[in-house]
């Protein structure tokens, strides 16, 4: 009687050990990056009209909207691919502010695009945004509070884009393992004066055309603070500067090839703020190398552009000032 007990736990422990590693082995490491609504024919009218009324009464704001960039790329350059591509940069800032006050991170995709494309001979329009997971994973984010509170927002989004395109596939962009080396993280320190607003108008004057010297496009512009002393209290001063890069942007974006859905990132996200009563300006940005990370480059002079830009930005920091912070 006891072999037989003990040859059916034998059993009992092998099948259950078994069942346990076969559970393990199941479990997925897949994230979702981008969330991706393709709908039937072109629905640009409709896209925009959703971007006007509706998503303002969610709370959001369109900053520096930049529609029909392929119509530009074609003034530009001479050609398109494309039939639609447009920036429609979006943040919920009365929902940020009080993450920023727990995280100033969360400035580095907010504002963020909900970019919508088409190209040439086919019938389909694609809209497109990178999701609460993979944002707050570059970002390096890890206070729940944060972190529940932002993917409600991306939710209600969602709800948005797919209440307005009920007949959209939904398809996501993917990705395995973390996210490491994702930002730049700069500091100045300056001689603050009695008058913030002094110093303030020479950064950013300063940032804006030492770029601009160097082939960049201040794209947009956004002040979380709007001269308001009790909105975002523990800075003195928080804004974000949109970056751009034409000629880039017309490389990745258009022409044989084209790859708009990487305009999720585009254009970057610089955010800048000084904490009360201190004398540091903090500087942060997504690298370009997240682009080819979750959107592999699909050329030679694709990579090439992006690895250039990726050494000339953290030096463009260094021209104006900045230290690297690690």
């Amino acid at each position: 009687m006891k072999k037989i007990l003990g040859s059916i736990l034998f059993i009992a422990v092998s099948v259950s050990g078994l069942f346990a590693v076969e559970l393990t082995s199941s479990v997925s490491t897949v994230k979702q990056s981008t969330v991706v609504y393709t709908i039937k024919g072109n629905v640009q009218d409709t896209y925009y009209t959703m971007m006007d009324k509706p998503i303002k009464a969610l709370g959001y704001r369109l900053p520096d909207p930049r529609k029909h960039v392929n119509l530009v790329y074609k003034e530009q350059y001479g050609s398109t691919t494309l039939d639609v591509l447009s920036f429609m940069t979006i943040v919920n800032d009365k929902k940020v502010k009080p993450l920023l006050e727990i995280d100033p991170k969360l400035a580095g995709f907010n504002p963020f695009n909900v970019v919508i494309y088409k190209h040439q001979g086919k019938d389909e329009t694609v809209i497109s945004h990178l999701t609460a997971e993979v944002i707050i994973e570059m970002l390096g984010i890890t206070d729940q509070t944060v972190i529940s509170e932002y993917t409600k927002q991306m939710d209600e989004l969602d709800g948005l884009i797919a209440k307005t395109f009920p007949s959209a596939v939904v398809s996501h962009g993917t990705y395995e393992g973390e996210i490491k080396d994702s930002m730049l993280h700069y500091e100045i320190t300056f001689d603050r004066p009695e008058d913030l607003d002094d110093y303030l108008d020479e950064i950013q004057e300063k940032v804006d055309d030492t770029f601009t010297e160097k082939g960049y496009i201040m794209a947009g512009f956004f002040d979380y603070k709007q001269g308001k002393p009790d909105l975002l209290p523990s800075y003195d001063a928080f804004w974000t500067f949109s970056l751009c890069h034409f000629p880039y942007s017309y490389t990745v974006f258009d022409n044989e090839g084209a790859m708009p859905e990487a305009a999720v990132f585009a254009p970057c996200t610089m955010y800048m703020y000084i904490k009360k009563d201190t004398n540091t300006l903090v500087i942060g940005m997504p690298k370009l190398a997240n682009w080819n990370r979750f959107f592999t480059m699909n050329n030679s002079k694709r990579m090439d552009f992006l690895n250039k830009l990726d050494k000339d930005i953290p030096a463009t920091f260094l021209e104006i000032g900045a230290k690297e912070v690690k």
